[in-house]
Formats: C-alpha cells, structure tokens, sequence
C-alpha cells in the first residue's frame, strides 16, 4: 500500500530524494524517503485532443512548462526545500529524446547549483522494482515482471536489481499502443487514458461470437500491428465507428480485450508452468518463481488482472502471487523514479555528462 507520510520529521537514518520523469508527456516530481514513505507524488498532464495524440515537439514543448511547476509543487507538498534532499533521481531512458532531455536538464541544473548528487534511471526497471516501494511484502528475486504500456510490450526475469533478463518481447506495436489507436478507430475520444475508455464499455458487451483473432500464442514475442489491422478492418466493414450501435462497439471493445491480453496470459503460463512450454527459457526454473509483477499502464485495467489470475490458477500456478502497483503508480509517475534512486544509491554520481538514452534495452542498463 502507498504510503504518505503525516509527520513530516524524517527519522535521522532516513535518506530523502526527489524523482523527476518526464520521459513521455506526463511532467512528474516526487519525494520519497528510504523508510518507503512517499511524501508527495505529482503529475502534470497535457491534452492532446487536437492532435488525437502525442506529438513529441508538443510535447517536449509542455514539459519545459510543467516540469518546473511539478518540481516546485513536489517540494511544497513535502514541506521540504532543495536543501533537505540527499540526491535526485532522474529518468536516463529510455523514452522520448526531446522530453527527457526537459527532465534531465532540470536535474542537472538543480544537482549542479545545490551540490546534490545524481542517480541517473531506467524508466522500466523503475516500473518493475515499484512493489519494492509499495507492498508491505514485497516480491522476493528472482521474479517475473510483465510490462505493458504505451511504449513497451515485454516478459522480464528479474534476478536481482542488476541483472534483467528479455523472455519475450513485441516485434512491432506495444499493447498500449493498440490500445489507444483501437480507441481512436472507434471514436471514443482522445484521453490519456484510452485504455480505461475500452475497458469500461467493453464491461457492457452482452454473450456474442467473437470477430477479432487471437495473436501469436505459443511463441516467445509479441505483436499487436495485426491485431489493430483486423479491428480497424471490422471497423470499416461494418461502415465505420459511426454507423456501430453502443451494442456492437461494446462486443467488439470485449473482443480487442481478449485478444490483446491472451498472448500475455499465454507467455506468462508458459514461463511458469513447465508442462506448457513451448520454448526455452535459459537459466530457469518455473517452478522457483513465486511472483509476477505487472506493471505499466495497461496493468491498470482490472479485466487483465483478473484473466493472469484465473490463467495461473487453471494452470496449477495458485502459488503465484500477483504484484500489481496501485492504479497511480502504474501510469507514468516519479515516486518509482525517487524510490529506484534509493535502490541504485550505489550508483550516484556528481557528472553531469551523462546523455538521455532513448533506445535503452532493460537487459543492459
């Protein structure tokens, strides 16, 4: 459980660093002390209905605004001052290079003219290490992490905070990314959170037969362009989004549900459940691993927590534990980039030369 802090006194032992993200458009500052007391998370988001997306000069250009305020606002809401942190903890990568580069100047500046050290950041290892920070028991290396947002689509071992491990990854689109373009197809607007739009009328869908194909089951990648293709090709047969009666669209935002996240039921049953496997997964026993996180935007939806449990238990996986963050901290946020900065403490650093790294693999951070 997230925790806040009502007394402000930091215990002498406790180490205090502010986290700054901003490696897609949300501009986000965040205090948090080694004791996992989170005293302020904050986020900054811009709108980009005219665009019906995001487009990375816009929103480079938001962040130079933003990121100052969820800076300032950080702080004030911890009632601290840049003179009570101990370091900052900044997103490297990767991301979008023109919106890092707002958050990583901002810490370099701040690191520079207060003589605070840097710990430089990967943002999905930050996603995956989250329950570190928020769950009284936390999960115990090695682990699973299924990430799954807007940018990435992938299966992680975890063996410990220096050594992760690609057990599958997408050949092309990110589930997120369907996501938000299915939503568009079906003209549900442009929200940040397209995904929660989906998942919320797909819940009034009534019993039919379904129109939209399962994806890529039983291999050790992902891919979500064909699926986007059929759905925007069903879209278009039918006469577009706008001749869909509520009925028809709900079915069809049911079925997109379905077949996004059974290639994400199937990678992790096969990862954990040796009878199942269908390819190798090197330096792995299944059966030592005792937890999953899922982490990322879409493990925000609540259909795809229930359909990993109900496919662990199926498969004789009850054992597993399911470690999900809470719903605000699952999107893009700086209390995971604060809390890995305590993680990564080892690694702080006064230089200033370091770059964004916008392609960065999460096996070779």
């Amino acid at each position: 459980m997230l925790r806040r802090s009502v007394a402000r006194q930091a215990p002498r032992s406790a180490r205090t660093i502010l986290g700054i993200e901003s490696s897609c458009d949300d501009s986000c500052a965040s205090v948090v002390r080694s004791d996992r007391t989170v005293l302020s998370s904050v986020v900054v988001r811009q709108n980009h209905q005219d665009t019906q997306g995001i487009h990375p000069l816009h929103a480079a250009r938001g962040h130079h605004r933003h990121v100052p305020r969820a800076i300032a606002q950080a702080l004030d809401e911890a009632q601290l001052t840049i003179h009570d942190l101990d370091g900052i903890g900044v997103t490297r990568g990767p991301g979008m290079p023109g919106c890092l580069a707002v958050g990583m100047t901002a810490a370099k500046t701040l690191a520079a003219v207060h003589a605070k050290p840097l710990v430089y950041l990967h943002h999905m290892r930050a996603h995956a290490l989250t329950p570190l920070l928020t769950e009284a028991q936390p999960p115990a290396f090695p682990f699973l992490t299924l990430l799954v947002s807007g940018g990435h689509t992938m299966l992680v071992l975890v063996h410990s905070l220096d050594r992760f491990a690609i057990l599958a990854d997408t050949l092309d689109d990110s589930v997120g990314n369907a996501f938000d373009k299915f939503a568009r197809e079906l003209q549900l607007g442009w929200q940040s959170a397209s995904g929660a739009l989906v998942e919320a009328l797909a819940a009034h869908a009534q019993p039919h037969e379904p129109v939209l194909p399962h994806i890529l089951l039983g291999t050790p990648t992902f891919s979500y362009s064909g699926l986007r293709s059929a759905a925007a090709r069903h879209i278009a047969r039918v006469g577009g989004a706008a001749a869909m009666s509520h009925a028809a669209k709900a079915a069809l935002a049911h079925d997109f549900q379905v077949a996004a996240f059974a290639p994400l039921e199937d990678k992790v049953v096969r990862a954990l459940v040796p009878q199942q496997r269908g390819w190798q997964l090197p330096g792995m026993d299944p059966m030592s691993i005792r937890s999953v996180v899922c982490s990322g935007g879409v493990a925000s939806n609540q259909f795809l927590r229930h359909r990993l449990r109900c496919a662990l238990d199926k498969h004789g996986r009850s054992d597993v534990a399911l470690h999900f963050p809470p719903l605000s901290l699952c999107v893009d946020n700086a209390a995971m980039i604060a809390w890995a900065a305590h993680l990564y403490w080892h690694t702080r650093t006064h230089d200033m030369t370091p770059h964004v790294v916008a392609k960065w693999p999460i096996d070779a951070a």
